[in-house]
């Protein structure tokens, strides 16, 4: 999808938030910028591992293995839990042959291709899916394979087929409000809408909260915010998952509340839980810097930019930190980077 914003500030857009849950692939095509690097709104909620949800729904993606219709599909599913593409594409291409009016093929094939990131043959496989069954799952599919593509439009318009479909499933909503979210749509109003929707379909769904608090806190309505953070932590507690978002988010209000002491709980957990993503470890950097702690934000600071190398602002950061302490060699080589890297993205 779009390009999502960070936690950079607390009322601004939201950018490097999304990249400790995506997939390998995908996370160095959101540092390069661009509607592209959206597409980790969509695969955000796959695994990391790109065969793992072989027998689970895909975070309402996938049909569970009770719909399956041809036995051939277990085997396809083995394959993928194998982490076996190749065993995929032979097993897809042979359902294909054997049972051609049979969508699953296409559908499996087209799965295939998404994680691959060939959207053009990812398109091509869940179009002749849909024209043999428009079920809900190949509409949902086909819509990620038309972002790929760069076909925003009409990833919308199937997503809404799908709506109309199935009116219960929250999936196209959580993945409209994804698409709304992002940093070159930025469209915060619609976005909270189908969050909303999302949750109301779906009260156990934590990403989805975490999202609506997010929406909240942009436009300014951080005690409901909060609410909707503090659930979202809940919800993913209970389930097992260690997510950072909420706790990002947590640690962003308490420091737009000029609480950093409070904060830092919150921003030290979220690096806890992703200690690899550089909005949790932006969020700890201010946190430190808020309250003086001058040389662990230097380390949060030089983590971030090793983290992100095309991003210039933990290098202005490093600066207005070393010129404070008086140590002008290391500001001057600081501004340096800032200046280089500010020219050169």
């Amino acid at each position: 999808m779009p390009a999502i914003p960070s936690g950079e500030q607390p009322h601004a857009v939201p950018k490097a938030a999304m990249r400790a849950h995506a997939v390998p692939v995908l996370l160095q095509l959101f540092r390069h910028g661009g509607r592209l690097v959206s597409l980790l709104l969509l695969w955000l909620v796959l695994p990391a591992n790109m065969f793992a949800a072989s027998t689970q729904d895909g975070k309402g993606l996938l049909p569970s293995a009770s719909a399956d219709r041809s036995p051939r599909v277990a085997q396809i599913r083995s394959a993928i839990a194998a982490a076996d593409p190749l065993a995929v594409q032979k097993k897809t291409d042979e359902m294909i042959q054997e049972e051609p009016k049979n969508f699953e093929g296409y559908f499996w094939r087209g799965f295939l291709e998404l994680q691959g990131d060939n959207g053009y043959e990812a398109v091509r496989f869940l179009r002749r899916a849909e024209a043999l069954d428009a079920n809900p799952y190949v509409l949902k599919l086909l819509a990620f394979s038309y972002y790929t593509v760069r076909q925003f439009r009409l990833f919308l318009l199937k997503m809404n087929e799908a709506i109309l479909k199935q009116p219960d499933d929250y999936a196209p909503y959580y993945y409209i409000g994804r698409h709304y979210f992002a940093d070159d749509v930025g469209d915060f109003t619609k976005a909270e809408a189908n969050f909303r929707k999302a949750v109301e379909r779906n009260p156990g769904h934590f990403q989805s909260h975490y999202y609506l608090g997010w929406c909240d806190e942009v436009l300014r309505k951080v005690k409901d915010g909060e609410q909707e953070y503090r659930r979202s932590m809940e919800l993913a507690e209970a389930a097992g998952a260690k997510f950072a978002g909420p706790w990002q988010g947590m640690a962003r209000i308490r420091l737009l509340e000029d609480k950093p002491a409070e904060a830092l709980p919150y921003a030290t957990r979220a690096v806890e839980y992703a200690p690899n993503d550089v909005a949790s470890h932006k969020v700890l950097a201010k946190a430190y810097s808020a309250l003086e702690k001058q040389p662990e934000a230097i380390v949060e600071w030089e983590r971030v930019a090793a983290l992100d190398p095309a991003d210039s602002a933990p290098y202005y950061r490093l600066y207005q930190i070393y010129l404070a302490m008086g140590n002008e060699d290391k500001a001057s080589a600081a501004y340096a980077q800032f200046k280089k890297l500010s020219s050169m993205y």
